[in-house]
């Protein structure tokens, strides 16, 4: 088996010293190499790419987010790490466009090897080269918004608290209205009307308000005109109905509230992968999309005719190297076919595979469409046999409270 490669960058000589003695039960399986500074990390890569770069942010000469952004332009299939200090917000900031996840220093060895592990076990279920380069390179739509990474950053602080994270969000005054505004319509059934972010994320919890943030990032970003048929609102109200069926399943099912949040992120973004294969590969996907109304086919079949892959394993890709959990990365990939997820997946699976069928059913916007069905099959397999009809008679009454904004 070919040891994956992985270079850690630091102009702290004992710092690195310090890592490879953390990661030396890791030397089996990971090709490691250790440079002190930008300049030396370039040398490095000339001479051998590697598949992860691992850089300290602050640093003389060449600091981390340039490294990264060298890292992007000139090998963009390399997936980028920076670690950072609560301190470091400016760099956190100017590092959103080339780094691909953020770690916060101190980091345990067993934090740093579970997040190493998680980013490049990605290699394993994605395998397009063409396609992983070509995600990985994203720096423009969909880049991952700023309001997200410091909300990111701010949460993992001790002194997080619903006024710091409303500050942030009142940084952005479109995103700051857009929230309120869907906050504050049928959606979420508040009894009460939201006046201030920080109220929001008090109501709403921490979890929606970030995946909120991260979707209103995503879809505000992107020029729905360049392709006919295509509707952003559309999809944007798919999406959030989507998230709340999920999250309504995974009730009617006695989840714990992680879980809950986990199905709500995963049904929220399901289709995120949509807007990177239009905005890569517009010609290829105005091919799908043709293609789809052409023979009245879903457009996860459309992409697998034109790709060879999909919005879900594209999107899952993405969410995946920006560090989402695994509940949520796999109930994306798996949303159309949850019989690949194998027996020992999470209720995200079922869940987001059911909420989004189940949308399409239950909000009719074209009856001429192509039918999403439910794997009642893979349901079982996945240990929610019979369940169905109680999950859409849930739906029906999530749909009469004023689901839709």
């Amino acid at each position: 088996m070919t040891r994956q490669r992985i270079l850690f960058v630091d102009d702290d000589p004992q710092l690195l010293g310090g890592l490879r003695r953390m990661l030396w039960d890791r030397r089996e399986v990971w090709d490691m190499r250790f440079a002190e500074g930008g300049a030396a990390a370039l040398a490095m890569l000339e001479a051998a790419p590697a598949d992860l770069v691992v850089s300290d942010v602050r640093m003389p000469g060449m600091d981390g987010p340039e490294l990264l952004e060298q890292v992007r332009l000139r090998w963009p299939a390399t997936v980028r790490m920076i670690l950072s200090g609560h301190s470091d917000r400016d760099f956190v900031v100017r590092a959103i466009k080339p780094a691909h996840q953020f770690l916060s220093k101190p980091c345990t060895p067993q934090e740093l090897r579970a997040a190493i592990e998680r980013v490049l076990g990605l290699r394993d279920i994605f395998t397009d080269k063409r396609l992983c380069e070509a995600v990985a390179r994203l720096d423009a739509l969909p880049v991952l918004p700023a309001a997200f990474a410091e909300l990111t950053e701010e949460l993992r602080s001790p002194n997080a608290s619903p006024r710091s994270l409303g500050d942030i969000l009142d940084r952005d005054a479109g995103l700051a209205a857009g929230l309120l505004k869907l906050v504050n319509s049928s959606f979420f059934g508040l009894a009460r009307r939201v006046s201030s972010t920080e109220q929001a994320v008090t109501l709403l919890g921490l979890d929606t308000v970030r995946a909120l943030v991260l979707s209103h990032g995503l879809f505000s970003r992107f020029d729905a005109g360049r392709y006919p048929g295509f509707t952003l609102s559309g999809l944007w109200n798919h999406s959030l109905g989507t998230a709340r069926l999920a999250q309504g399943i995974a009730r009617q099912e006695g989840a714990p509230k992680n879980m809950l949040d986990a199905c709500f992120m995963a049904g929220l973004v399901h289709d995120v992968g949509k807007l990177i294969l239009a905005e890569l590969f517009e010609p290829e996907y105005l091919r799908a999309l043709s293609l789809s109304r052409e023979r009245n086919m879903p457009i996860f079949d459309a992409e697998m005719e034109v790709f060879g892959v999909s919005h879900a394993g594209v999107g899952a890709y993405l969410l995946g190297l920006w560090g989402f959990e695994e509940r949520v990365v796999l109930g994306v990939a798996r949303h159309h076919q949850p019989e690949a997820a194998g027996p020992d997946a999470s209720l995200a699976v079922a869940a987001v595979h059911a909420a989004n069928a189940l949308e399409h059913e239950l909000v009719v916007i074209n009856s001429h469409y192509a039918p999403h069905v439910v794997s009642e099959e893979a349901l079982a397999a996945l240990g929610f046999d019979g369940r169905l009809q109680a999950w859409r008679e849930a739906g029906l009454d999530l749909l009469s409270q004023g689901a839709q904004p």
